[in-house]
C-alpha cells in the first residue's frame, strides 16, 4: 500500500507502524529500556558513519519514538520528526535551533502563556529579544523587523482569542526576509491543517492535546525539515534531555489512529455547541471560526477546506469575571481545568488559569478580557453538552 497516496484517516491508522517481525504482532511492541547492547559488526557500523538502524541510549533515540515520529511527520507531509517529553520543550527545541544570544525574532502578541513566558523572562536571561506584534500585516512585520531577526513565530489558532493566522503572508514574508518561520498547531492537528504546505518552516505541537487525545499523557512535538529537526536531536534534545518515555510514545501511536474521527466529533459538536451560544441572551460574545460573525470566517473556511472549524469555542459572559466563573463552575458535563483536546468536554477561564499569570495589562493585549471562557469542546453527545450549558448559565 503506498500511504503517500492514502487518505489521513488511512496513514493516521497504518503510516509508521509495521507487523513485529519476530513475534508477528499486529502493534508493534514497546521499546522499555535505557540502553543498547552492539555485537562487534554493529559497532565497526557504527564507527564508519552508517548510523541508520543503530541504537545506543535512550536520550538519543528508541524504537517506539521512531514509529512515532514517523507517524507524525508523514500526518503533517513533513520531512523528520522529533518527539519531545512536553509541548514547551518542542517549543523551546524548535526555536533555540534558529536564534541565539545576541539574536531577535518576532512572535504575534496573542499566545500561551507559557511561550510568553519563555519568550519574555527566559529568552531576556539568554539575551534574546523578542518583538510582539498586534498583526501580521507586511507593514507591522517590516516595522518590527531588524538586521539580526532569525525567526517569526505564531499560532495557526491564537491561545485563547481563536484567531485565525493567515499563513501564506506569515510564511510569505518569513521567506522574502530570510527568517525561520515557525507555527504552534496544536488547536488544528494535522487533519484541520498542514501548514508547511503554505511554506512554513517549522510546526510544534503540544500532542498533549488532540494528538493524543485521552488527556493521559504529556508530550510534544517538531516537524519540518529533515536537517533542521536532525540538528536539533543531535544537539540540544540530546544534551537537555527533553525526551518522551516510550510508554508515552506508545500511548500516542494508539491516540493517533483515531484523530480523525475525534476530529470530526470535536469539529462537529464545536459548531453546534457556538451557534446555540451565540443565541443566548447572557452572552456578550462567541468567538468560533465556524460563526460568519468571526473576522477571519472567510480565511478559516479557505485553510480548513471543508474539514470542520477546530473544537475550540471562546465566549464572553455578559457580567465580567464574576459571572463567568460563576458559570464556569455549574457545568456539569464539563471538568474545570486547565488543558484541552480531550474526548472529555474541558472549560477554563484564561483570566484565571492559563494566563492568570500574566499582568492584567498584557491580557488586555492580547484581548483576554474578563468574562472569557474557554471550552474545550468533547466527543459527548452534543446535546448534553448544551443542556448542561444552559444549566449553568440560569444560574447566572
Amino acid at each position: 500500500m503506498n500511504l503517500e497516496k492514502s487518505s489521513f484517516g488511512t496513514k493516521a491508522v497504518h503510516a509508521g507502524q509495521d507487523i513485529d517481525p519476530i513475534t508477528g504482532s499486529l502493534l508493534s511492541p514497546m521499546y522499555m529500556t535505557s540502553t543498547y547492547c552492539w555485537d562487534p559488526p554493529t559497532r565497526e557500523r557504527y564507527l564508519s558513519g552508517d548510523k541508520d538502524g543503530i541504537f545506543t541510549y535512550g536520550r538519543s533515540r528508541n524504537p517506539t519514538q521512531n514509529e512515532l515520529q514517523k507517524k507524525i511527520a508523514m500526518l503533517e507531509g513533513a520531512e523528520n520528526c522529533l518527539v519531545t517529553a512536553s509541548g514547551m520543550a518542542a517549543i523551546s527545541l524548535a526555536v533555540m535551533n534558529a536564534v541565539h544570544s545576541g539574536e531577535h525574532m518576532i512572535a504575534y502578541k496573542t499566545i500561551y502563556s507559557g511561550s510568553f513566558k519563555l519568550f519574555t523572562q527566559i529568552f531576556e536571561e539568554m539575551k534574546i529579544d523578542v518583538t510582539f506584534v498586534d498583526d501580521i500585516s507586511e507593514e507591522t512585520l517590516r516595522g518590527a523587523l531588524r538586521e539580526n531577526t532569525k525567526v517569526i513565530y505564531a499560532e495557526t489558532v491564537f491561545n485563547p482569542t481563536l484567531g485565525i493566522l493567515d499563513l501564506e503572508a506569515f510564511a510569505g514574508f518569513a521567506k522574502a526576509n530570510n527568517l525561520v518561520s515557525i507555527v504552534d498547531s496544536t488547536f488544528t492537528t494535522p487533519y484541520l491543517l498542514r501548514p508547511l504546505e503554505y511554506g512554513v518552516d517549522v510546526v510544534v505541537h503540544s500532542t498533549t492535546k488532540y494528538i493524543n487525545g485521552h488527556g493521559d499523557l504529556i508530550g510534544g512535538a517538531i516537524a519540518g525539515k529533515f536537517d533542521y529537526i536532525d540538528k536539533i536531536r543531535s544537539s540540544t534534545y540530546q544534551e537537555l534531555g527533553p525526551v518522551p518515555s516510550p510508554f508515552s510514545c506508545w500511548l500516542m501511536l494508539r491516540g493517533l489512529k483515531t484523530l480523525h474521527l475525534r476530529m470530526r466529533q470535536h469539529c462537529e459538536n464545536a459548531q453546534a455547541v457556538a451557534e446555540w451560544l451565540e443565541k443566548q441572551p447572557k452572552i456578550e460574545k462567541v468567538i468560533y471560526p465556524g460563526l460568519k460573525s468571526h473576522p477571519e470566517h472567510a480565511l478559516a473556511t479557505k485553510l480548513f477546506a471543508g474539514r470542520g472549524y477546530g473544537g475550540m469555542v471562546s465566549f464572553v459572559v455578559k457580567g465580567g469575571l464574576e459571572a463567568a466563573t460563576k458559570m464556569s463552575d455549574n457545568v456539569e458535563i464539563a471538568k474545570y481545568c486547565v488543558s484541552l483536546g480531550d474526548c472529555d468536554t474541558l472549560i477554563e477561564q484564561p483570566p484565571l488559569m492559563t494566563h492568570g499569570m500574566l499582568a492584567r495589562e498584557v491580557r488586555e493585549a492580547m484581548g483576554i478580557d474578563d468574562g472569557l471562557v474557554r471550552l474545550s469542546v468533547g466527543i459527548e453527545d452534543v446535546n448534553d453538552i448544551i443542556e448542561s450549558l444552559q444549566h449553568a448559565l440560569s444560574l447566572v
